[in-house]
């Protein structure tokens, strides 16, 4: 898998004071990401993890999905994971990011989440981004079986992984300051997920 390696503008880590939390910053900086899965996909609160097609939901659950679809509102909630290695001596860390999540090349959401991240040194970890949207805006040309059908492929265990991929910003703050990364890194996008054992 393609792994992407975080540039950071020196001169911005030359003008910061010596201290952990800047120690932490320059090591997320040489940190590789790999995009690793989706996990944790929901439709209008409905598990799909185990449907398989549309014709694998309940009557109760098709009726939960046309009252929403009626009320242009029906929320997808899926936790994007990523497999980060820190190839530091010390550990590498950030306060959050902000994100912007592609399907199938439409941008879908833009969003921030303030979770601290902290990868030991000399290792690996899976962080996960929780990611909820309004699938009926964003996918609004679609009936409602095509939603929760495409839905269903996200949750797949061997779910093609190109169709998905996120834009990270990793940020950093110190004191009320708010430090982010100079651009986007871009995640996933160009694999398959690993089926799951």
């Amino acid at each position: 898998m393609k792994t992407i390696r975080i540039a950071l503008v020196a001169l911005v880590i030359a003008t910061l004071s010596c201290c952990s939390s800047v120690t932490g910053l320059k090591n997320i900086a040489d940190c590789k990401f790999q995009f690793k899965s989706i996990s944790d996909v929901k439709l209008g609160n409905i598990d799909l993890s185990d449907k398989k097609s549309y014709k694998n939901l309940k009557l109760a659950d098709i009726a939960v999905l046309m009252v929403g679809y009626a009320q242009h509102s029906l929320m997808l909630d899926m936790n994007v994971n990523m497999k980060v290695h820190n190839p530091n001596d010390q550990a590498a860390q950030l306060d959050g990011m902000d994100y912007i999540l592609f399907i199938d090349d439409q941008q879908m959401l833009e969003g921030k989440t303030k979770d601290k991240v902290k990868i030991d040194a000399k290792s690996d970890d899976i962080v996960s981004l929780p990611v909820t949207l309004n699938f009926y805006d964003a996918v609004k040309d679609k009936k409602l079986q095509q939603m929760a059908e495409m839905a269903m492929d996200l949750a797949t265990d061997n779910a093609d992984a190109s169709r998905v991929k996120v834009a990270i910003k990793p940020f950093f703050t110190f004191g009320k300051d708010t430090l982010r990364f100079p651009s986007y890194i871009t995640i996933g996008g160009d694999q398959v997920m690993p089926k799951k054992n």
